[in-house]
């Protein structure tokens, strides 16, 4: 740094791609900070050094940052750019050095506008200096290209490039380049295993009105024919800086998930910078993946309602957050259609609780008993979706005070699922819904209360989300969300409840509601009565039933009558 007159180094959790989830080859801010969550931005200067992450770790970060130099910078919701914020106020006549392929075109211009206030400079150096110091850093590695078949997908590659292209036209540009992986994946019908727990492959596109080519690592492809059969030219993903240097058109570029690097490469070109088209269509499933959908809820619901029986048979045979954790992969698995987790099992027994994103750890995890909270939020990516779950637990006698905080969190979670609303409603308006009973309380919970859901992509999908945060993105029929409010009480335990729900139409033109996909119950045992109004109970009694006529014919007959008394009326 002292070298290049560096005031500060930049280095973020992503990668070249902007992927939330990245590649072991990739986890530079992890190596650097020994911070593990899967959201935080470090800063390095030349006298001190500051990690930013968001409420879900700032308990998990407070440990893992001992010792390290790193200070912890805490990011509450509403604040979007809190780096850039911080530049603007102690920055004056720095210069703060990033990899380009590492920060987004939005960011860039946010972080060169916030340093023109204190007159300082963003300079941007291609050789990351994490890769020049980080001498164990394991080898890429990519995965064989899979064809996610039409029967999951709804269709086909070449009848989405016919609706990215007319995209398009309507924004009059003839060239779009995708560098986000989710989107790659869903236009062309492809899934891999590059990244943990998302069925991603790594590559680079680029459509136009007329062509489409796809820039992939060699010897990931087996099946060049089916690409062919689309008109989809393959090409190496290291010739993709030398297309992007010779397109002289009208290029449509998403600064939100652009890198600065890919916008200085297209020197040739008309730049228009837009929203991906494929953002939106992705986000709104069509029927086929709807129905996907549900049946992946489906199969994860038996699942869970297995290692729920289990779990209250086997808590005291020495189990603890590991391996109550590892029996619940061996559920999911069990089914051959669920091809992996879609993030690493939360599993946090009393005080664990409270870290929203907790890991698990060999020597610190906790042992299960009957005495406390069990706070587990899990899911699993099938061919036909991905799922997102998160139930609490007593295996024992509740206080009266856990059975109060669960119940609040309970009736915002059917507040929220039980709305109506009209369309052009955007995920902060519903967002305090889920809120009110905690916050007549004086209670509230540091995350967002949902997040859009991918099918059989990543588990956290935008643009879409409910949050105290304005996404400015109206909630259309097809999208699919998490409802996951909770409440946390750091060094006592952590409570959250998480469905996945499908965003419907109602009786009434214009209006929507939501429909649960998740189709596993709640903790009775947990429940105050006395705190819920009579509909509250119905709805729980509704959805009960409905789990219990779904589900019960594909159980075990010691199974079934766990889940009869489960799903037992209040």
């Amino acid at each position: 740094m002292k070298r290049e007159s560096v005031d500060f180094y930049f280095v973020p959790t992503r990668d070249e791609h902007n992927n939330e989830y990245v590649p072991p080859h990739c986890q530079r801010r992890t190596w650097l900070t020994h911070f593990t969550g899967s959201y935080g931005e470090a800063l390095v200067g030349l006298k001190q050094a500051f990690l930013w992450t968001d409420p879900r770790y700032f308990l998990q970060a407070e440990k893992e940052l001992v010792g390290t130099g790193f200070q912890l910078m805490k990011q509450f919701q509403g604040v979007s750019a809190p780096i850039p914020h911080w530049l603007s106020e102690h920055a004056i006549n720095a210069t703060v050095g990033v990899d380009p392929k590492l920060i987004s075109l939005s960011q860039q211009q946010q972080w060169e506008n916030a340093l023109a206030q204190v007159n300082g400079r963003l300079m941007a150096f291609p050789d990351n200096w994490i890769d020049l110091l980080w001498t164990q850093r394991p080898a890429p590695h990519f995965s064989k290209i899979h064809i996610l078949d039409e029967k999951y997908t709804g269709l086909t590659a070449a009848e989405k490039l016919i609706q990215v292209r007319e995209a398009l036209k309507k924004i009059h540009a003839d060239t779009l380049v995708i560098s986000q992986l989710d989107e790659i994946a869903w236009l062309f019908n492809i899934r891999g295993h590059d990244i943990p727990f998302n069925p991603l492959c790594t590559a680079y596109a680029i459509i136009t009105l007329s062509e489409a080519f796809l820039f992939v690592h060699k010897g990931c492809v087996d099946d060049a024919a089916y690409f062919s059969h689309h008109h989809i030219s393959l090409k190496s993903y290291d010739d993709f800086p030398a297309v992007l240097q010779q397109l002289d058109s009208d290029v449509c570029i998403d600064p939100a998930s652009t890198s600065w690097w890919v916008a200085t490469q297209l020197s040739k070109a008309t730049v228009i910078k837009k929203t991906s088209p494929i953002v939106m269509l992705k986000a709104i499933k069509n029927n086929t993946e709807l129905k996907g959908m549900r049946e992946a809820h489906y199969l994860d619901a038996i699942a869970m309602v297995k290692f729920l029986h289990w779990l209250e048979a086997h808590w005291y045979d020495g189990e603890t957050e590991i391996t109550v954790a590892n029996q619940l992969e061996k559920f999911r698995k069990a089914e051959a259609r669920c091809k992996d987790l879609s993030f690493p099992t939360i599993c946090g027994y009393a005080d664990h609780g409270a870290i929203v994103h907790y890991m698990a750890q060999q020597g610190t995890a906790h042992a299960i008993s009957d005495s406390d909270l069990l706070l587990i939020d899990s899911g699993g990516q099938y061919f036909e979706g991905t799922t997102d779950i998160t139930r609490t637990l007593h295996l024992g006698k509740p206080t009266l005070q856990q059975k109060k905080h669960y119940t609040l969190v309970l009736k915002g979670h059917l507040s929220l699922r039980h709305a109506q609303f009209p369309d052009g409603t955007c995920g902060e308006h519903l967002n305090a819904i889920a809120r009110l009973p905690l916050w007549n309380e004086g209670l509230d919970f540091g995350h967002g209360t949902g997040h859009g859901v991918g099918c059989y992509l990543c588990v956290h999908e935008g643009p879409q989300r409910i949050s105290g945060g304005a996404s400015g993105v109206p909630l259309k029929p097809g999208m699919v969300v998490s409802n996951e409010p909770g409440v946390y009480f750091p060094g006592e335990y952590g409570i959250r409840i998480e469905n996945v729900c499908a965003i419907v139409k109602t009786k009434t033109e214009g209006f929507y509601t939501f429909e649960d996909l998740t189709l596993v119950p709640y903790a009775r045992n947990l429940i105050d009565k006395s705190l819920l109004s009579e509909e509250e109970i119905l709805w729980i009694d509704e959805y009960h039933q409905a789990i219990y006529d779904l589900l019960g014919n594909a159980l075990s007959s010691e199974e079934k009558i766990w889940l009869k008394h489960a799903t037992a009326v209040l």
